[in-house]
């Protein structure tokens, strides 16, 4: 058995890139009209509005260039499962002990927005005392999700048996 093994998990999803136009924009129309309006005193209502919309605007952008670039990165060793996502800031690295993890579980996450509904798979580790941890989520179909299970199965010595994903409750 390998004393660690690293597994980096790298997707896109079309969707990130149909929003980075709109990031763009976002971004830099607020900008923009924030220094045509530069004779304006700081008070008013309509600078502070587009310096808001300006903000909102960067952070948009920021959160669809995150979606892009960033790649998961799950590293397992006997001992522990740590996940980490870069090379942008955004979440906090997980770090799961592997002793306690009693099985591995995909299961199925449907989010519906405007009679919409997207269908995603996550990935959790079940633990000993009945805690649950997410290690994987957002845009996981559910081949990636089973890859993950089975390769962090392999470095536990759990084995790769195949479980069905299970539907959200």
């Amino acid at each position: 058995m390998p004393s660690g093994q690293i597994i980096t998990l790298s997707w896109r999803n079309m969707t990130s890139w149909a929003l980075l136009p709109m990031g763009l924009i976002a971004a830099a129309l607020p900008v923009l009209l924030f220094f045509k309006l530069l004779g304006m005193p700081w008070n008013d209502p309509i600078r502070l509005l587009t310096l808001a919309f300006g903000v909102m605007g960067v952070v948009f952008l920021y959160i669809v260039v995150r979606r892009l670039v960033n790649v998961t990165r799950l590293e397992v060793t006997p001992e522990r499962i740590t996940i980490s996502h870069g090379p942008l800031p955004w979440r906090r690295a997980t770090e799961v002990a592997a002793e306690t993890i009693r099985r591995l579980e995909v299961r199925q996450f449907r989010s519906g927005y405007e009679g919409r509904v997207a269908t995603h798979y996550h990935l959790w580790a079940v633990h000993e005392d009945g805690r649950e941890t997410c290690l994987l989520e957002r845009d996981t179909e559910a081949e990636q999700a089973n890859f993950a299970r089975a390769e962090i199965q392999q470095v536990l010595g759990g084995g790769a048996a195949e479980q069905p994903p299970r539907k959200a409750k």
